[in-house]
């Protein structure tokens, strides 16, 4: 050792007497140049992340997988678009999983400036360039549908999400552009189109 230890205890001494708790983690992150914390971002409210029944399985998945290898999560809300880059850029991570509602492109832009590693979920558009995860909501839609015509039923009901006029009642295929969600958009044309055969 360095320091001899009669003199380590008197600074210990002198350290407990001033308050000093001891290094700043602050500085320990800038020494390891790891912060052991997934960032979890969305352009929506944070709010959403515990209100929407997705993202709180898709957060229990990540909390499970976090737990698992020690690591921390910090949740990072882009829902107001003037801090959306500050949001990102100064959010204290290793890397990002990327809740691409919508205003998905915004988001993998500026995480991409970070040069950080991340992963989109339901990106929204395709992108080769982007490591991604998501449902082929089209898909999905047509096998549910034929399915039921399969079983005889020639009249569905579909509970959707929000559309930009507020609507409700009967639909037709010229509404689907009105729905405020891709997912939303995608799994309604992938009705209808089933429906038309």
């Amino acid at each position: 050792e360095i320091v001899r230890a009669e003199v380590r205890e008197r600074v210990k001494a002198v350290a407990e007497q001033m308050g000093y708790a001891g290094p700043d983690p602050k500085g320990r992150l800038l020494r390891a140049g790891k912060v052991n914390a997934i960032g979890v971002a969305t352009t929506e409210p944070l709010s959403y992340f515990f209100d929407d029944p997705f993202a709180r399985v898709m957060m229990a998945g990540i909390s499970e997988a976090c737990d698992a290898t020690g690591a921390g999560i910090a949740l990072v809300s882009a829902a107001n678009q003037e801090k959306l880059a500050w949001n990102i850029q100064s959010a204290l991570v290793d890397g990002f999983i990327l809740f691409c509602i919508e205003g998905g492109s915004r988001l993998v832009d500026l995480t991409r400036e970070r040069r950080l590693p991340f992963v989109a979920l339901e990106l929204g558009f395709q992108d080769e360039t982007v490591s991604a995860i998501g449902v082929d909501n089209v898909a999905g839609a047509r096998l549910a549908a034929r399915h039921l015509a399969e079983l005889g039923h020639r009249r569905f009901a579909v509970l959707s999400l929000a559309f930009a006029d507020n609507r409700t009642g009967f639909a037709t295929p010229d509404i689907v552009p009105g729905a405020l969600y891709t997912g939303t958009r995608d799994r309604l044309a992938g009705y209808f189109e089933e429906l038309a055969r």
